[in-house]
């Protein structure tokens, strides 16, 4: 790579999900050349011609609007590199296929274009029997492609290739004694680039030992593809933080390192202007150890910095964030953020498969408005697969503001022959895990909620949109014996908007005095200013001013350094929470493990336990209460896009901040005068489990094993990988789920497992290690199970498993009339329906998912279920099918939720059953 002018740092649009439009690209290559970075990698996984359709040639109007994005990347001086996956349906041996590619290629050159990336990641390892035919293995196959796509195109100075082993864990058995790395290096032409992760897809850290490692074994030099910030594999979580974890040093070892970002493009402010500080650094060290001047020119006046410092980073990328969300607001023409301008141009869908003479878009057309409905809280579907949404299908798009779009359905998996079609819609949108009931009418657009919390209290609105932060407090025991006279109101003149009522004290504070309610300013209902419990009123609490002064006097004042520093440190890197977002963990994890006795008297000898817990309440609280009113400001003072783009997370905190804020209330046992700690806030609450489970169970663990990040830890259900002592309980909810007659508990006491080896059996015994356990106060209430390779699963299921089950079950065991008991031992000596070749070849790997009649939360349902698909997707799989009974309408449209569509194949062994699939 001797020849390449300058070391390339920028971004890659490489994520699943909908792809950036034309508008967003432009404003991301101002903030490239602004801080001084210099390549964007044209890559969107959900783009059509880009990956699945990537035989098809883009049509005139889209390679104008191609050229165009080429251009606008030009004249930032940004490199802009067009990649192609082809990877998925390749025949490496075919000459049409080869021809297809290179036509594609020079089409894109011939616009303008000047560099390339071939990418083969994410794709099924094995041939088909056409190129095992030619190729000894896939490495060379892939190499071939590459070096005749390179020579093809003139010998571009750029030209990148992504392996299928693109990063240390999914080498076997490591990069140095990988077989396919090696025949890549021996192959590959020395000036082709090779793509890299890390020791991982999402890197933690990136160590100069490690680069030279790889670089050893392929002899070629590294492009860095980092995905610290990609949020692609969970819809609950988005990065703000600064970029860490990198090495000093690594530039000398590199050809180049490109940032996979946040689906979100307001997301990645400082995300982008933190890598931008970071390359400043770097070059500025290189210049000096080699005394050579660096290439790249830092844009806005930052010169290199020596030494980066990722906290040193944040502060001035904060800063310039908080000018930057000010500009936006000003340029809008101070348009409410939450009243949309009209114009909305309307977006053309177009399945797979009927792209012949038709323009299919690179990215959205551009779009001012928010989602409507009952979407309009959540986030795009950025999950970890591309089929859990209807595919766009247009050209590169028109200028426009657009961000997100509501959430289509699933795409509808296509091949050769074989197409599929769904008429469905489905998302991964987030739910948040608290009752909700429908929210009142709101203006259309609006990108808030359709629900509002079942929390102790709902706060008032103005009509302005400031939020009338009141609380009310509780009634405490003394405040019961004494007799309290009716709740004041607040001073005249006093600006409600400007304060939450929370309690007084702090960590320092040990009186024990209630704790008060939280409350939002961002629901529309009204809410009282007492609580009466047993006719009595209570005093409200003392009120604490959480919003600056500068911002007090307007709600709708620009957002601070210190607001903004809070929004960042509630989301701020995959492996690491933000101070804000920790402090939340610590004290609910403390307040949870630490709850005095119910109902101790003040003066007793435990009083000095009870007011520490209570101190240390208030402090949870104030915590809470400040991360509500920073939603209530950031409603009301952020720009039209970073709203568009950020709400819906910021929502979904809100919502459980106040979920956890009431438990706590409960916890602290004087909300109610139950005696039974487990009464009526028990029930409410008894699905609050376990938040002080680690954020990921192993060092080696992706961020995806436990999704939602804060969210998630936040969450109170537990979702885990299966353990050894689980399978006892996970029968007994199989048992549970039965409505047992006298006759079938009979059968049930002598054959305790019939039921769950019918239901998880063969799951638990053939593939344990793709199971996941969703876990209450009650115990395991849910399940996800599934097999890699389902063709080699159901063999052994059939050939070892089942005979043993015959043997356990006989024929004779008397459950005749018993439907589900009937069928489960049918199921055991029944002769299995072969599954279709083409769902096996189409969809490898088969799930099974179940959860006990208690689980109400449907968010929790998909959680558990996307964990599963996280799991097979990270381990190569592109496809899964479950089978459904065909008169189980739950089942069936949670899995259409999911993007599971129905399969139109003949399957006339099993009428009662139908195949459901969806791509990864």
């Amino acid at each position: 790579m001797a020849g390449r002018p300058r070391f390339l740092c920028g971004v890659v649009e490489g994520f699943y999900g909908r792809p950036w439009s034309m508008e967003q690209r432009k404003l991301l290559f101002r903030w490239l050349k602004r801080w001084g970075l210099n390549c964007y990698m044209y890559a969107p996984k959900d783009e059509l011609k880009h990956r699945l359709l990537w035989r098809e040639p883009y049509t005139q109007h889209e390679a104008a609007q191609m050229q165009s994005l080429i251009k606008a990347a030009q004249e930032h001086d940004v490199e802009f590199i067009f990649a192609i996956s082809a990877g998925q349906d390749i025949v490496f041996s075919s000459a049409g296929d080869r021809l297809l590619l290179q036509q594609k290629l020079r089409q894109v050159a011939a616009l303008g274009c000047g560099a390339f990336a071939l990418l083969f990641d994410d794709i099924d390892p094995c041939m088909c029997r056409a190129d095992r035919d030619v190729f000894p293995s896939l490495a060379q196959a892939q190499a071939s492609v590459a070096n005749e796509a390179y020579r093809e195109l003139g010998l571009p100075p750029t030209f990148l290739f992504c392996p299928t082993e693109y990063c240390s864990s999914l080498c076997s058995p490591s990069p140095a004694k990988s077989r396919y790395l090696q025949t890549l290096g021996r192959e590959l032409l020395p000036e082709i680039g090779v793509i890299w992760t890390g020791p991982k897809v999402v890197s933690q850290e990136l160590s100069v030992a490690l680069v030279e490692e790889v670089e050893h074994v392929l002899q070629h030099r590294l492009l860095i593809w980092d995905n610290l910030f990609a949020n692609d594999y969970d819809c609950r979580r988005v990065f703000l933080g600064p970029y860490t974890g990198r090495a000093p040093g690594l530039v000398p070892r590199l050809c180049g390192l490109l940032l996979n970002p946040n689906c979100e493009l307001q997301a990645n402010f400082i995300p982008i202007h933190t890598l931008g500080s970071w390359f400043r650094s770097e070059l500025c060290a290189h210049t000096n150890s080699t005394g050579t001047e660096a290439s790249a020119e830092p844009g806005d006046g930052q010169g290199p910095q020596e030494g980066y410092s990722p906290q040193k980073a944040l502060e001035l990328a904060l800063l310039d964030w908080v000018a930057e969300i000010k500009q936006q607001v000003l340029e809008a023409g101070g348009r409410t953020p939450l009243h949309p301008s009209p114009g909305c141009e309307e977006e053309a869908w177009l399945h797979p498969g009927t792209a012949g003479g038709q323009d299919t878009l690179l990215g959205p057309q551009p779009c001012d408005t928010a989602p409507s409905g009952a979407d309009q809280h959540e986030p795009e579907p950025c999950a970890v697969t591309p089929a859990n949404r209807k595919r766009k299908a247009t050209s590169v798009p028109e200028e426009g503001n657009g961000s997100r779009a509501s959430t289509g359905g699933p795409q509808s998996p296509a091949g050769d022959g074989d197409q599929l079609s769904s008429g469905s819609r489905a998302s991964c949108e987030p739910l948040s895990a608290v009752p909700t009931t429908a929210g009142s009418d709101r203006s259309a657009g609006a990108p808030v909620a359709d629900e509002t919390l079942h929390s102790p209290g709902t706060p008032v609105c103005s009509s302005s949109g400031a939020s009338t932060c009141q609380s009310t407090p509780l009634d405490s025991s003394d405040a019961r014996e004494r007799g309290s006279s009716p709740p004041g109101s607040p001073q005249s003149g006093a600006s409600t908007a400007d304060v939450l009522q929370i309690p007084s004290g702090s960590r320092a504070d040990p009186s024990p005095g209630p704790i008060s309610r939280l409350v939002d300013g961002a629901s529309t209902s009204p809410v009282p200013t007492a609580l009466l419990t047993n006719g009595t009123a209570v005093s409200p609490v003392s009120t604490v001013p959480l919003i600056s002064e500068e911002a007090g006097s307007d709600s709708s004042a620009p957002l601070t350094v210190e607001e903004v520093r809070m929004l960042v440190e509630l989301f701020y890197l995959p492996y690491h929470h933000g101070p804000q977002a920790q402090h939340l963990l610590e004290d609910l994890q403390w307040l949870r493990a630490n709850i005095p006795s119910m109902g101790v008297p003040s003066r007793s000898p435990d009083s000095c336990v009870v007011a520490e817990w209570r101190s240390r309440a208030r402090s949870f609280q104030q915590l809470c209460a400040q991360t509500c009113c920073l939603h209530s400001r950031f409603v009301c003072s952020a720009g039209q896009a970073l709203l568009y783009d950020l709400h819906p997370y910021l929502w979904d905190i809100r919502n459980l901040l106040l979920a956890a804020s009431a438990f706590v209330l409960w916890l602290d046992g004087r909300l109610l005068c139950d005696p039974d700690h487990k009464g009526t806030w028990g029930s409410c609450f008894g699905w609050c489990q376990s938040i002080t489970a680690p954020l990921f169970p192993g060092e080696d663990a992706e961020p995806w094993v436990c999704r939602g990040g804060l969210f998630g830890e936040l969450q109170l259900y537990l979702l885990r990988p299966l353990l050894p002592q689980d399978k006892g309980k996970l029968y007994q909810m199989c048992r549970e789920a039965l409505c047992a007659e006298p006759s079938t508990a009979e059968v049930l006491t002598a054959h305790p497992d019939l039921l769950g080896d019918r239901v998880l059996g063969s799951f638990l015994s053939l593939s344990p290690e793709y199971t996941f356990v969703l876990e209450d106060e009650g115990g395991p209430c849910g399940c996800a199970a599934g097999a890699l390779c389902a063709e080699r699963f159901l063999r052994e299921r059939d050939s070892s498993w089942l005979p043993a089950m015959q043997r356990r079950y006989p024929r004779e065991l008397g459950v005749l009339g018993q439907s589900a008991l009937e069928e489960a031992l049918l199921f055991f000596h029944t002769k299995p329906v072969a599954v279709p070749l083409p769902v096996l070849r189409r969809f490898p790997s088969l799930v099974q998912l179940d959860t006990a009649p208690r689980v109400q939360d449907v968010g929790a349902s998909r959680s558990l279920a996307v964990s599963l698909l996280s799991a097979l997707r990270a381990n190569g799989s592109r496809g899964v099918f479950c089978q459904v009974n065909a008169a189980d309408h739950q089942q069936l449209s949670f899995y259409n939720k999911l993007g599971f569509v129905a399969l139109p194949l003949p399957w006339p062994s099993s009428p009662g059953t139908r195949l459901l699939g969806r791509l990864l």
